[in-house]
């Protein structure tokens, strides 16, 4: 089974923290591995908004154990998810 999530702006350390609140062990600050899942950070190009230009990444949840991915896939879509405001 396999998840992603597309992230902007987000810091490394930020979803590092996420990644090990989900239960998971960072093996470095682009990959962790959890029971029964894996999750791996893509960088992808930045979007551009006007002058800015906004970080992003692809965020690759994965594994055998359906019930781990998808509690993990749970777990990181509402620490990352933005609210507008």
């Amino acid at each position: 089974m396999r998840f992603e999530l597309e992230l902007r702006n987000l810091p490394l350390d930020r979803l590092g923290e996420y990644l090990v609140m989900a239960g998971g062990t960072l093996e470095h600050s682009r990959r962790a591995v959890g029971a029964g899942w894996s999750a791996t950070l893509v960088e992808l190009e930045p979007a551009t908004l006007g002058k800015f230009t906004i970080p992003r990444d692809l965020l690759i949840i994965e594994g055998d154990d359906e019930v781990a991915v998808q509690a993990a896939h749970a777990f990181l879509r509402r620490q990352t998810m933005r609210g507008g405001g």
